[in-house]
């Protein structure tokens, strides 16, 4: 449901008096489209302004007089023939003057009212995008003076108010409804399919060095490359032996992504492996159609620029080519990113290196080497324990000092004011 629709149905929306499936159209537009909204609450605002309108009150003790008179009337017409009706007294005329006097001026109250829900129509309407029909309808003007028939604008230029044409507006929304119909049938082409591959795996390894070289060789192999690639120490031993550590983000062909799985398989120990395929060959021939739809109105938009007369015409026209070349440019680099993802696959690899198992009984140190290494060490953690200690006391002696300073002085105040109680 577009705008224009959405708009004649509003009165309707207010009053409650559409059909379930109306107003879950109507309610799913509002909470996409501003202008509606802003105009919605225009239409409440006015209803609101004419509710808050006071009555106008009748003089005091003129319904009663008028039931009086009336009822005179009606006896005194009963008196009578017919012939003789044309005779009314005095009274009836004057009945009959005040009631037209207060119709008259019930009728100019209620113009009043209808003036001023006018000015609050034009005004919601200028808010919601009529500043252009000014432009619209000096370049109708010139349009269709210069040619017999000229090409319909795009959908989404027509909502700004440039009808080529001077077409009224249900001829403005057929020609919308063709374009919308002619660019939305772009199909996605059936001959490749977007799937983006992507694999997790932690392994261990008995050689870093020699899994790592191997690695590289084979995803050189295969015409992919290391993204970043990481490897630290985490362990040393006393005959200087390392153990490594390494993360490895991987990008290998599409169709080499499981032979290179299988080959981190056989060259090592599995401990994680998590493998997904997701497809988004309808996403992205969805954004694709878009670019194109939004290509031909770009190319609408300069013959439309071309062809303007003046310069509201012309910053009009470039805002809206502003808005559509950014769209543009967004869409290509989601669909240049889904390329990537597509086209090479992503491994992010974990390595450990692992000791291999020895069964071997390796001599040990004797009692003594080993007190004296435990004396060493312990006071070592003493020294690195007052060390630290240091250390913080300096680092938070700005604070400390004049903390200590005020305890002192409280201490001294307390002590002199408990001293001074004990005299009394």
């Amino acid at each position: 449901m577009n705008c224009n629709e959405v708009r004649e149905l509003l009165s309707l929306y207010i009053d409650d008096e559409l059909d379930e499936n109306e107003k879950l159209l109507v309610e799913e537009h509002l909470k996409t489209c501003e202008e509606c909204q802003k105009e919605l609450e225009e239409y409440k605002k006015i209803i609101q302004a004419l509710q808050e309108i006071p009555d106008e009150e009748p003089p005091l003790g003129y319904c009663k007089r008028l039931h009086e008179k009336l009822l005179a009337a009606e006896a005194e017409k009963s008196e009578f023939h017919e012939p003789n009706i044309k005779e009314a007294p005095a009274e009836i005329t004057e009945i009959k003057r005040k009631s037209k006097s207060k119709i008259s001026r019930w009728v100019k109250y209620g113009s009043l009212a209808a003036a001023l829900v006018l000015v609050f129509l034009v005004y919601g309407m200028n808010n919601l995008g009529m500043k252009n029909s000014k432009a619209e309808m000096s370049y109708d003007t010139a349009q269709y003076n210069g040619a017999t028939e000229a090409p319909a604008a795009p959908a989404e230029i027509a909502d700004y108010g440039f009808t080529m044409d001077g077409r009224g507006t249900s001829e403005a929304e057929e020609s919308k409804a063709k374009y919308d119909n002619q660019y939305s049938l772009m199909s996605a082409p059936e001959n490749e399919m977007k799937i983006i591959k992507t694999g997790s795996l932690r392994v261990e390894t008995k050689d870093y060095e020699n899994f790592i070289s191997n690695m590289t060789i084979e995803v050189q192999n295969l015409g992919g490359y290391i993204e970043n690639s990481s490897s630290e120490v985490y362990q040393v031993f006393e005959n200087d032996d390392r153990l490594m550590y390494g993360n490895h983000k991987i990008r290998v062909p599409q169709e080499s992504f499981y032979e290179f799985i299988n080959f981190i398989e056989s060259s090592s120990l599995v401990k994680i492996k998590n493998i997904s395929e997701t497809d988004v060959t309808k996403e992205y021939y969805e954004k694709d159609n878009k670019v194109k739809n939004l290509e031909v109105q770009e190319e609408h938009l300069r013959s439309l620029f071309d062809k303007a007369q003046t310069v509201e015409e012309m910053l009009l026209i470039e805002n809206e080519l502003r808005r559509v070349r950014t769209e543009i440019d967004a869409l290509n680099i989601s669909l240049k990113d889904i390329d990537d993802r597509a086209g090479m696959s992503t491994i992010s690899l974990t390595v450990d290196e692992v000791l291999a198992a020895d069964f071997n009984l390796a001599s040990k140190n004797n009692v003594w080497d080993k007190s004296k290494e435990g004396f060493i060490m312990t006071v070592n953690s003493i020294i690195r324990t007052f060390e630290n200690l240091l250390i913080y006391i300096v680092s938070v002696s700005p604070i400390l000092i004049p903390a200590i300073i005020i305890l002192v002085i409280v201490l001294v105040r307390v002590k002199k004011y408990m001293k001074n109680r004990h005299k009394l």
